[in-house]
């Protein structure tokens, strides 16, 4: 679908665009997307945690089960200190070091086959 929505626009502004810049493209922005679900799902399961009577409804659990995996390994790296979860934190950071070091060039590398 992603690649059907670049074709469509690069068409539409006059551009003929070629399958390895589009599929470049589709990936890279796929991609982008995935990492700013996990980032908005972190941040919010986080902002969730400050409350305890959020702890029981069944939304915070299925937000807690998507997210646990994906700090499960930054949580035994730096575990929890003084009751603070610093966990959220490190993978902000690695999320956004993903997205400028590796997305952003496959989207400039897409870019440069149109």
């Amino acid at each position: 679908m992603e690649a059907i929505r670049i074709s469509l626009t690069a068409m539409l502004v006059g551009h003929s665009p070629r399958l390895a810049g589009v599929i470049l493209l589709s990936i890279g922005e796929i991609t982008k997307l995935a990492i700013y679900i996990v980032i908005f799902s972190i941040f919010v399961s986080a902002l969730l945690s400050w409350f305890s009577s959020g702890l029981r409804h069944p939304m915070t659990k299925l937000l807690n089960s998507f997210t646990d995996p994906i700090l499960r390994p930054a949580r035994r790296i730096i575990p929890a200190t003084g009751g603070i979860d610093l966990s959220p934190l490190i993978v902000f950071i690695v999320m956004t070091l993903v997205l400028k070091l590796l997305v952003q060039p496959l989207l400039d590398l897409g870019r440069s086959f149109f």
